[in-house]
């Protein structure tokens, strides 16, 4: 459970940070030579932001670096989902020009992630299970965050510009048809749950049988 929920907040936070989104005063697009740059900033930060936030975990039990192991088993599964993504918002950003689009902000964005997290954890009948794992989750999640922010410079807050693209519900939706379509799918996500519990994560042996990702 903690490596689904870690996964898809860290699918989902990456489009939060590169997507971020809210209702305000209209700015210039981005443009694509902008934001290019400071997507890779942000994704080079990931794995030395996880390694640094990796004490939040500790509450789970487990071998972080077995844990670890465990993720990038599934790599691949992960980096296609992202690629998928942005792929299906290719023309946030503009290539010339650009237009004038509403400022974004990240929190209604995370609002709406964690909102569909809670919903599908509901669906699968694990409400009362998941507590300690989403709180955990959430502690991991803003860590990792503020390490990437602060390694990327905070580059896209810098670049005073917005992308321009569709409401955060359906982009949480897109991002998660992605990771779905990409292999993150009910088998391979069950695999990821009874890895972590090999790796030692608490309070998984009765879980991973009940996940399914529709």
């Amino acid at each position: 459970m903690i490596v689904k929920l870690v996964s898809v907040q860290i699918l989902l936070f990456l489009v939060a940070e590169l997507f971020n989104e809210g209702q305000a005063q209209m700015v210039k697009q981005c443009l694509c030579s902008q934001t290019e740059p400071c997507a890779q900033k942000y994704f080079g930060a990931l794995e030395p932001c996880i390694e640094s936030c990796q004490h939040h975990l500790q509450a789970l039990g487990g071998n972080f670096a077995a844990l670890k192991q465990c993720f990038k088993q599934k790599q691949s599964l992960i980096s296609s989902a992202i690629q998928c993504t942005q792929g299906q918002n290719k023309n946030a950003c503009a290539q010339s020009g650009g237009e004038m689009v509403p400022k974004r902000y990240p929190e209604t964005m995370q609002i709406a992630a964690f909102a569909e997290i809670n919903k599908m954890i509901n669906s699968m009948g694990l409400g009362n299970e998941a507590k300690g794992f989403m709180a955990v989750g959430k502690k991991m999640f803003g860590c990792v965050r503020t390490c990437m922010a602060k390694k990327s410079g905070n580059c896209d807050k810098k670049m005073a510009c917005g992308l321009k693209l569709p409401p955060d519900n359906v982009l949480v939706q897109s991002a998660k048809q992605c990771a779905i379509s990409s292999g993150l799918n009910t088998e391979n996500v069950r695999a990821l749950c009874q890895c972590s519990a090999g790796a030692g994560v608490k309070g998984l042996g009765s879980v991973c049988s009940k996940i399914k990702i529709t």
